[in-house]
């Protein structure tokens, strides 16, 4: 079952200070069509974005792993596919992790030392981000919907071991739970379970209340 809670780091330790929130927020809006095209071999992709990041030639065991997972989705699967959905946050992650303003950003840089090189950090959040929002959105809305947008960055930002900057982990955790579409299922299903319980209980005290009148009704 997929959890409400911030998908867990990729570094051990306390989280470090990553980049502004609305740096990742703007990133996401300017995404460009191509990058949740179905048809884009994300593996490819995933391989160039390593190489960029550190010079870091990906093995063919982690190739094939990627390709199992990430290649291309046939084109007639459904939006909301988590398939579909898995290969778009998978690209998304590409973009975001390739743009300078993230991965030169001081706090990118300690937390992809902790990790064992900018590559292995990648790698890290490129596994956990998909694993945690795959399928609670349709892929556009990962760039076209501000809370989706706002999502995906504090998951991106979580799975890397970071905050976003000028927040600490209470602040990130509450604003976390605001967007999390699990958390708002949840929510929502204990709302609806709370009213069928009211309405139960009032269905229970109009039959007793009916009863009681019965019984007066018989003693006149």
């Amino acid at each position: 079952m997929t959890s409400n809670r911030l998908p867990p780091s990729v570094i051990e330790g306390p989280s470090l200070t990553g980049p502004e929130l609305a740096v990742l927020l703007h990133l996401l809006a300017a995404a460009t069509s191509d990058v949740l095209d179905p048809g884009l071999h994300v593996p490819a992709l995933v391989a160039d974005v390593a190489l960029l990041l550190d010079g870091s030639v990906l093995q063919r065991p982690t190739l094939e792993a990627l390709d199992e997972d990430l290649g291309p989705s046939d084109s007639t699967t459904a939006p909301a596919d988590p398939r579909v959905s898995r290969l778009a946050l998978a690209a998304l992650v590409c973009w975001l992790a390739a743009d300078p303003q993230v991965h030169r950003h001081p706090g990118v840089v300690a937390a992809a030392g902790r990790a064992g090189g900018a590559a292995a950090w990648f790698v890290g959040v490129l596994a956990q981000v998909p694993r945690a929002l795959a399928g609670l959105r349709p892929s556009a809305a990962w760039v076209g919907d501000a809370e989706g947008r706002e999502e995906l960055a504090r998951a991106f930002l979580a799975s890397g071991g970071l905050l976003p900057a000028g927040e600490d982990d209470e602040l990130a955790s509450d604003r976390w739970f605001a967007v999390s579409s699990v958390h708002q299922r949840h929510l929502v299903a204990a709302l609806a379970q709370e009213q069928r319980q009211a309405e139960e209980l009032a269905r229970r005290l109009a039959e007793q209340r009916a009863k009681e009148a019965a019984a007066q009704y018989a003693n006149y």
